[in-house]
């Protein structure tokens, strides 16, 4: 799941109630009985507007800690029946199991249902393997709303995933892609993706489905050298469709297939098929890739939370746990811009909902749902993560973290610190930092347990593919010479000599080094008082020089760390 990406592509209402039809008429008389309840609300927003009472109204007497004052009890209680009535029709639109809706949409797909078991009954492995029984899925790969069928047979390195479209009442095959039982995809847009790695080469190609057969539309290979020399830097070749180019043009092609859209199934992403009940399976698998799709889950919150587009603040959708099943959450609301001490400054308000094939939709109630920033995404692959730092403390900044896992939504804010999670993509160590606030830089009495003075240092954590969770990086205290050793610095002596006192050395697993170092500093005319101050060094002892030197203009020990002590 390397290459997976968020997709937030808007796709208009109309598209999702089409649903799955064959027959035009059906699709019309659904279109209309929406549009009927769509304009049924819009009576009823109108007529809150001009009582007064709407609901942006209400929110701003909310915010201001007051309450709204209804001028007309009728007219406002006429108002809020018919905008019940409209959130009861919309509920009912909203696709989930069980729903007469998603039944009618798998049923108008019957022909095809029957036509890919009678096919799966009668597919003969290549290989018989007792440990991998064949596999198959739904997926929506062209642009229209007949599933393709996915067939794989295993996860060895030779073994992709096999593609057949329906038409004409036939099981059509175009062709094996991928390795490793994995495909890439775009859904809706016919693109398949065919990578292959061959000792130390990797051949990539990107086809889309047309009339029945799959066309090629861009190759491109990075190509290892057959041998170097002890400690000689490989220098590879690349070719874009047969032709040699930089890395850097490579590159920028092999950027533009793997941006947003790109999604991907694997083998234990699918169904085993046993033979007891083929059309039974394939009508379950089915309904979980319609209420998988992307504007189908948007209108499932959008419906649910009886908001509009215009109401997003944040739409992700992908798959967060890597079990090929997409999920998606919405945040509906207002956002606020004032002036700041800073220049201008925009917080969020609004409610947190999460939708799934599986959980359905909900209002996630554990959000804290007044937000300082709400698009962090943290993509380790095989797991995602969202944060928003919150509005929980005025002087300090927290962050919401969630996933989702089995198919329901989790919050994972509860680690070992909290704090404001800062991620960085393009990070060669794939980790992140949580900057978490003490108050800890000064006091008055060396030994005192009275501390003040607001810090905020960045803790070290990373996601462990292993455990499937984050964790924070361990360290042990080391001594002066073990430091001068590890980074072939005098830096310790250098604070020394100008008075310093140096505590603490901590390296950490992830190759970083803290170094606490403090002063003290008497006042008063007698000098009764001493009051004691708390630095840091942060050492990179990958590059051997200060963490993030240039990008946090680090000039000399004396800027390269943050006020306060770090501690085990």
């Amino acid at each position: 799941m390397g290459k997976r990406r968020l997709s937030g592509i808007m796709i208009a209402v109309c598209l999702l109630l089409q649903g799955c039809g064959t027959e035009q008429h059906n699709t019309d008389d659904f279109q209309m009985e929406y549009q009927a309840e769509a304009d049924a609300g819009q009576t009823a927003d109108h007529a809150a507007d001009e009582n007064g009472i709407g609901q942006t109204t209400q929110n701003s007497a909310d915010e201001c800690g007051g309450q709204s004052e209804q001028k007309d009890g009728g007219s406002a209680n006429a108002a809020e029946v018919a905008a019940e009535e409209q959130h009861e029709k919309t509920a009912a639109l909203v696709l989930q199991k069980g729903s007469p809706q998603l039944a009618k949409m798998v049923e108008e797909q019957a022909k095809v249902l029957e036509e890919y078991a009678a096919f799966l009954a009668e597919y003969e492995p290549q290989q018989e393997n007792e440990q991998q029984p064949l596999r198959f899925a739904l997926l929506f790969l062209d642009g229209d709303d007949v599933p393709e069928l996915i067939v794989i047979e295993g996860t060895a390195h030779a073994q992709g995933a096999s593609v057949y479209v329906f038409q004409k009442r036939h099981v059509i095959s175009v062709g094996t892609y991928g390795e490793y039982g994995a495909l890439g995809y775009r859904e809706k847009e016919g693109i398949l993706f065919d990578d292959y790695d061959t000792q130390g080469d990797i051949f990539s190609r990107v086809y889309q489905i047309k009339e029945n057969q799959a066309v090629l539309l861009q190759s491109y290979d990075s190509i290892e050298p057959p041998y170097s020399e002890k400690g000689e830097e490989l220098q590879y070749t690349y070719h874009v469709d047969g032709k040699e180019v930089t890395e850097e043009q490579y590159q920028e092609i092999s950027d533009k297939w793997s941006a947003d859209g790109y999604r991907m199934i694997q083998y234990d992403d699918c169904r085993a098929l046993t033979g007891s009940d083929i059309q039974k399976d394939l009508q379950e698998e089915l309904e979980d890739r319609i209420l998988m799709q992307e504007n189908v889950l948007k209108q499932n919150l959008l419906s649910t939370a009886g908001a509009q587009e215009s109401d997003i603040l944040l739409f992700d959708c992908d798959d967060y746990d890597g079990d090929g099943k997409y999920e998606a959450f919405m945040i509906v609301g207002k956002s606020h811009t004032y002036p700041g001490g800073w220049g201008e400054e925009t917080t969020y308000t609004g409610t947190l909902y999460f939708a799934g094939a599986a959980h359905g939709v909900s209002a996630l109630s554990d959000s804290y749902g007044i937000y300082r920033k709400i698009d962090g995404v943290m993509d380790f692959g095989s797991r995602k993560y969202l944060f928003f730092d919150t509005e929980y403390c005025v002087t300090a900044d927290y962050s919401e973290i969630w996933t989702v896992r089995e198919g329901e939504p989790v919050e994972e804010s509860n680690l070992c610190q909290s704090g404001q999670v800062v991620y960085r993509d393009a990070y060669p160590r794939e980790e992140f930092e949580i900057w978490v606030n003490a108050y800890d830089f000064c006091c008055e009495n060396e030994d005192d347990d009275l501390w003040t003075g607001h810090s905020q240092k960045p803790y070290f954590y990373h996601y462990d593919h292993f455990e499937d969770q984050i964790e924070a990086y361990g360290g042990e205290k080391i001594t002066k010479e073990a430091f001068a050793k590890l980074s072939g610095s005098d830096l310790i002596g250098a604070i020394e000599d100008e008075g310093y006192t140096v505590g603490e050395i901590i390296y950490w697993e992830n190759d970083i080094v803290t170094i606490n170092y403090h002063y003290a500093e008497t006042w008063g005319e007698d000098g009764e008082k001493t009051v004691y101050y708390y630095e840091n060094v942060i050492w990179d002892n990958q590059v051997k020089d200060y963490w993030r030197k240039e990008e946090r203009g680090v000039t000399s020990w004396k800027n390269a760390g943050e006020w306060g002590s770090y501690g085990l």
